[in-house]
């Protein structure tokens, strides 16, 4: 078996892996990256960085990779929906809200993530693609264990850092178990050919049984989503599935009834679905020799479209720590359990709002939306968790995150 020895091991090479790796090494550490994938491929994953997401980029030094990867301003959010006709949908400029950065990023993840490696690797990382049972043992000598090419190989390191995301494989090793919770499921699918859908403008709506979303990346291309109940499930499983999915954002509530983008849409990445789930670790995310960030450290519902914006601020304020302290023990890490609890505990709030309003259907939730952007054009503060989409969470009025507030929101719709 080969042995190494370095400051830090990383294990997972996604958005979080690959920005510590790039940030770190930047900074003087050794690091071993461990990604599992022999090449970066559409696995389908989140795609879009917030204007606070995108701020965070900037401290970790990682934004210009992030836009050669093909990363895309997006100016303009419309929140189209059945109950109002195309042309009376709201429109929000997204530009304005973080100084120096501009609107929300659209991207191929993939792409990003193998630009951010490559950074990572010019730094002076050490990236290891097709890292295969990596074996985590925490503790005062912290190592991993990997097979590469069927040959056993252990990295030795100070700190292992966990970012494999929602499968949590370097936190259930290190005895981190995760509540879950499942509010409805969710699908998405690469696709070009839109070439009559403006590519600086998001689409989120609700119509029917569907939450629908495009987000646009340039040349015609975007990633589609679509949020629907949990007993609706299978709807795209099996053969036919891509079809009936882009079938689907024929919808009233879009302009041309969504022509522009069912009728042109040509798959470029397959499609997959997925539980929309709320992850809450049970136990500490810090333990001697290990921390883990981004989804691995839990999230909020994907309806809110923080996730990777999250995974950028944990690996920031993780990486920090890692710089400034010549002492990794637990204890060091805990302004980052501080600060971090008190943002999920604000995320997962607002997306549970955002999710009622948004993702659940029939008469009633029709209803209810209805009554709710009636009183959010009458109130402007009842807007105030879509906030998170844009500023840092600490940076929402704190009164949006109140019981006092979501009792008031759902009574004056009811």
């Amino acid at each position: 078996m080969s042995v190494e020895d370095t400051d830090v091991v990383i294990v997972g090479g996604g958005m979080a892996g690959t920005a510590a790796a790039a940030y770190l090494s930047a900074n003087g550490l050794s690091v071993v990256l461990l990604e599992k994938q022999e090449s970066y491929t559409d696995i389908v994953r989140g795609e879009w960085f917030a204007p606070w997401g995108m701020q965070e980029a900037q401290r970790l030094g990682v934004d210009e990779a992030i836009a050669f990867g093909g990363g895309w301003e997006i100016r303009e959010w419309t929140q189209w929906d059945e109950v109002v006709a195309p042309d009376e949908a709201e429109t929000v400029d997204m530009t304005h809200f973080v100084p120096g950065v501009g609107g929300p990023l659209g991207f191929p993840h993939h792409t990003v993530c193998e630009a951010m490696a490559e950074q990572a690797a010019d730094s002076g990382a050490k990236v290891v693609m097709g890292a295969q049972r990596c074996e985590v043992t925490a503790g005062r000598e912290p190592s991993v264990r990997y097979q590469l090419d069927g040959e056993p190989h252990e990295v030795r390191a100070r700190m292992i850092i966990g970012a494999t995301g929602r499968g949590g494989r370097v936190g259930r090793q290190i005895g981190v178990s995760m509540r879950t919770a499942v509010h409805h499921w969710g699908g998405g699918v690469r696709v070009e050919g839109l070439d009559d859908w403006p590519m600086d403008v998001q689409a989120m709506g609700t119509e029917g049984e569907k939450n629908f979303m495009v987000f646009p990346q340039g040349d015609g291309r975007a990633r589609l989503y679509i949020n629907f109940p949990t007993h609706n499930k299978h709807r795209y499983r099996g053969a036919g599935g891509v079809e009936r999915f882009l079938a689907d954002f024929e919808l009233d509530s879009l302009p041309d009834g969504g022509k522009s983008v069912y009728a042109a849409a040509k798959p470029i990445g397959p499609l997959k679905v997925w539980p929309s789930m709320t992850l809450r670790p049970e136990q500490s995310i810090v333990a001697e020799g290990a921390v883990l960030v981004g989804d691995e450290a839990g999230n909020a519902d994907t309806v809110l479209g923080t996730g990777l914006s999250c995974a950028l601020r944990d690996v920031r304020v993780v990486c920090d720590i890692l710089l400034s302290e010549s002492d990794w023990s637990p204890e060091a890490f805990e302004p980052y359990l501080t600060e971090r609890e008190a943002r999920m505990k604000r995320l997962v709030f607002g997306a549970s709002i955002i999710a009622k309003l948004q993702c659940e259907f029939g008469p009633e939730a029709t209803e209810r939306r209805r009554r709710a952007r009636k009183l959010m054009a009458e109130n402007p503060a009842a807007q105030v968790l879509g906030l998170l989409n844009m500023v840092p969470p600490e940076q929402v009025p704190e009164f949006g995150f109140s019981e006092f507030f979501a009792e008031r929101l759902f009574r004056e719709t009811a």
